[in-house]
Parts: C-alpha cells; sequence; structure tokens
C-alpha cells in the first residue's frame, strides 16, 4: 500500500531538514509518540537506528508502551526514507513499512511530501481499509508540523 501527504511549511527546506533529523522532534508533531530513544550516535544519518514510544499500548519487557524501531536507510539534500525494523507490538501488521518525507522549495517556504509504503503481514491483511484511511492522520501529523515549525 502507498498513502501521500503533503503540506506547506513556511520555513526554508534548510530549517525543515534539520528539524525533521533531529528525532528527539517527532514527539512534538506525531501524535502517536510520546517519546523517542535514539539508539545511534548523532548526526543521525543514513544507518542510524532510533526507537519511537507510544502513549498507550502492550508494554515491551523493559515497560515501553508500543515501541517501534526504525533505521535511516537513505538521506540525500532532499529527502529522507525511514525503514521499520521491528516486528513486535504494533510493528506487527507490517511485514514491510519505510517512510519517505521529501522537501521540495515552495513559493511560501517548503513544500513536505510524506509518503508511506508498507506490506501487510497476510493474517492481518483484513485491516487494509483500516490502513487506507490513515492517509488523514498522515495530514494531521503534517498539519501538526507545520504549527509547531511556524510557531517557532
Amino acid at each position: 500500500m502507498h498513502l501521500e501527504s503533503s503540506i506547506v511549511i513556511e520555513r526554508s527546506p534548510e530549517d525543515v531538514g534539520r528539524f525533521l533529523s533531529e528525532v528527539s522532534n517527532i514527539p512534538s508533531w506525531d501524535r502517536g509518540v510520546a517519546d523517542v530513544r535514539q539508539r545511534s550516535a548523532a548526526p543521525m544519518g543514513a544507518g542510524a537506528e532510533f526507537d519511537t514510544i507510544a502513549h498507550y499500548g502492550p508494554k515491551d519487557a523493559e515497560g515501553n508502551a508500543g515501541r517501534m524501531s526504525y533505521r535511516i536507510t537513505e538521506t540525500g539534500e532532499d529527502y529522507c526514507k525511514v525503514q521499520l525494523t521491528s516486528s513486535d507490538g504494533n510493528a506487527r501488521f507490517f511485514k514491510d513499512a519505510s517512510w519517505t518525507f521529501r522537501l521540495r522549495p515552495a513559493e511560501q517556504g517548503t513544500r513536505l511530501e510524506c509518503s508511506v509504503d508498507f506490506v501487510l503481514r497476510l493474517r492481518y491483511i483484513v485491516l487494509a481499509p483500516m490502513f487506507l484511511a490513515m492517509r488523514g492522520a498522515i495530514t494531521k501529523d503534517l498539519k501538526r508540523l507545520k504549527v509547531v515549525m511556524e510557531s517557532s
């Protein structure tokens, strides 16, 4: 499945890229993330890994709710691709999942394009309509990101 959304942020591509490359900023704009744990030394480039911790959900052995693990697989001048690496908890639904963020200069700042590509595990294929509806969730998070960035 492929979902995408975009938004214009009234900041330069450099500012948007710098903000997004700091994974500790994710909880400020992603509604589902309460905390981020960086597992690789800074800077966060290709090969770097991090975990997100949800507000709610089943707790893992360390007491973290909804932990999902990621690796930055590609970076470029105007994009970044992040791959899901965990397969338990909320990640159990996905055989494969990745997010790509692209920055495009826009007249009023930067057009941020976010696309999500994922393959559900066969036993969870009945959830496909719910995941298709999640495009709205991506848009809500991008709107939050816009507010956070434009208010700083």
